[in-house]
């Protein structure tokens, strides 16, 4: 009885060598650094064919016996790894159950009519950049591989081509790569029709970018910036300053619906009550229905529009009527 109990704890000393060195081994692959991705709701029979197809693992058997043994069968945590291809089977099964080690996708929302710093802001508060970064790369971006930035000035920011939309980002994305997705949703939404349409009116896109950024933080409803758009464009034709309350609030930070008196003389190039024309570039990042409607604004006899503490939206055909309204629905 003693032998065979004997031989039994020989056999297991044995097993647990073997199976000490099974799990502690390096792999034998040797392609560097790759990355991994387990997907929601994958199981460890999926993910152990994932980790051998890829060249992580050449001993499926081994990985699944460790899992079990070590309780981690439910503790594989969903997302994209950079591993090592040398990895042993213990450090792939620990860096596979730690969440710190997985870079998650998230969803990511920037709003319509938000400005590069508004959107480095909300960034920052995600943990996903530093504060500055989304910013400072927006300033500095000089490359021209859309071809919507060919006719942007030398020296301008990306503000007003950065796409407001929802996206589906890992976490540890880098602030060029979010850029890249926003500029290519830029490109998307801006169809050929759009394109040749600019072209035909003799505009630049960075022309229609600059007033459909004004028309966003002006106007809410396509058809009410449809109008908008129509005083602003009437207005830059006969050299008349456009008068956009939202250019004053851009270069003052005060977010007023109504500039005081003082706001409006601020001597700023981006003051469009000081200075007749388009100020030099966009003051947000605008959606694709206000660009819209600057390339297909709605024929009208007005030339003022005021919005009312209501929410109403008051147009008028020339500076009298327009006092009259303000008089009306501003005290």
């Amino acid at each position: 009885m003693k032998k065979i109990l004997l031989g039994i704890l020989i056999l297991l000393v044995i097993f647990t060598i073997y199976f000490y060195n099974q799990i502690n081994s390096q792999n034998p692959n040797q392609f560097g650094d790759k990355e991994f991705e387990i997907k929601k709701g994958e199981g460890v029979r999926l993910i152990t064919d994932n980790l051998v197809a890829q060249g992580f693992l050449e001993k499926p058997f081994w990985f699944k016996v460790y899992v079990a043994a070590s309780g981690n069968k439910t503790k594989f945590v969903d997302g994209v790894y950079d591993l090592k291809t040398s990895m042993s089977i213990k450090e792939l099964i620990v860096a596979l159950t730690n969440a710190q080690n997985s870079n998650k996708e998230i969803n990511i929302t920037l709003l319509e009519g938000w400005t590069g710093e508004q959107m480095d802001d909300y960034l920052a508060k995600q943990n996903l950049i530093q504060p500055g970064d989304f910013l400072d790369y927006g300033n500095k971006y000089s490359e021209k591989t859309f071809l919507f930035l060919i006719d942007r000035p030398k020296k301008a920011s990306l503000e007003g081509y950065l796409y407001p939309d929802t996206y589906r980002i890992y976490e540890q994305t880098s602030v060029a790569v979010i850029v890249d997705k926003m500029l290519a949703n830029f490109d998307n939404k801006l169809t050929d029709e759009f394109r040749k349409e600019a072209k035909k009116q003799g505009r630049s896109i960075f022309e229609v970018v600059t007033l459909a950024s004004i028309v966003e933080r002006e106007m809410f409803g396509y058809e009410n910036r449809r109008k908008v758009a129509d005083i602003f464009l009437k207005r830059l034709k006969i050299g008349m300053a456009l008068q956009s309350d939202a250019t004053v609030n851009y270069v003052t930070q005060k977010g007023q619906a109504a500039p005081s008196s003082e706001d409006i003389k601020v001597d700023n190039p981006y003051n469009t009550y000081k200075y007749p024309g388009l100020p030099p570039g966009p003051i947000s990042n605008p959606s694709i229905e206000s660009i819209k409607a600057v390339l297909y604004p709605e024929d009208t006899e007005y030339w003022y529009f005021l919005n009312t503490p209501d929410g109403d939206i008051i147009f008028s055909e020339n500076y009298d009527e327009h006092v009259l309204n303000k008089q009306k629905y501003l005290k």
